[in-house]
């Protein structure tokens, strides 16, 4: 884990490094020039900050140190803020966002289930390539509610259905997207301390469906 960890944290450091000692060797720059390397230095700093994050998340997990505050939570509700907070995300690709929920309860940690949505929703908008769209539903099957996020990526090889809740996992030609390799093992995380479970449900070259299965509320 440390060593997969300071592999990612030299990336972003270096890249933001490199950007300022070069713009500071000489004298004077141009004005745009500056900016352009305060850009990079803003954007690394961005992706180290939500790296450190993460593994704060997954380290406080390790140890049972990780606060839950429980409550009553319209599951429905939350997924439709978060939807809604990834707009211009998903625009920016010119992705389709379409959400099918139905009125559903669930007792637990409100800031934890907004991770876990965003976190799949973040994994889904960026493996999906531009004119793509992703569908997310919420439904009662059997007594669990059952959350899909489905897009129109490339598809997860069967062999490697797992393998992405591994931390700082990212398959090729993945590794480019820029995330931490840290979002699926947090929210796999979140959905079992819940009381549920996180699975690919099926993959193939016209996309992914990531379900977690969550208890509703207790009548």
């Amino acid at each position: 884990f440390m060593a997969d960890a300071s592999h990612e944290l030299r990336t972003p450091v270096s890249i933001a490094r490199t950007a300022a000692q070069g713009h500071l060797s000489q004298p004077q720059r141009e004005e745009d020039e500056y900016r352009e390397a305060l850009d990079v230095v803003a954007r690394q700093s961005a992706r180290l900050t939500r790296l450190v994050d993460d593994m704060l998340v997954l380290a406080r997990a390790d140890g049972g140190g990780y606060p839950v505050v429980t409550a009553r939570v319209r599951l429905d509700q939350l997924v439709i803020e978060v939807v809604r907070e990834f707009g211009a995300r998903a625009e920016d690709k010119n992705i389709t966002l379409r959400t099918l929920v139905e009125p559903s309860l669930v007792t637990g940690d409100e800031a934890l289930l907004r991770r876990m949505l965003s976190n799949l929703l973040a994994n889904a908008i960026t493996y999906t390539p531009d004119d793509g769209a992703v569908i997310i539903s919420l439904a009662s099957t059997n007594g669990t509610l059952a959350l899909r996020v489905t897009d129109t990526g490339r598809g997860i090889p069967a062999e490697e259905y797992e393998r992405v809740f591994e931390r700082f996992v990212r398959l090729d030609p993945a590794r480019s997207a820029g995330g931490s390799g840290l979002g699926l093992a947090i929210a796999r995380w979140i959905a079992e301390i819940h009381g549920g479970t996180l699975h690919v449900e099926s993959s193939g070259p016209d996309g992914t469906v990531f379900t977690a299965s969550l208890p509703p509320e207790a009548s």
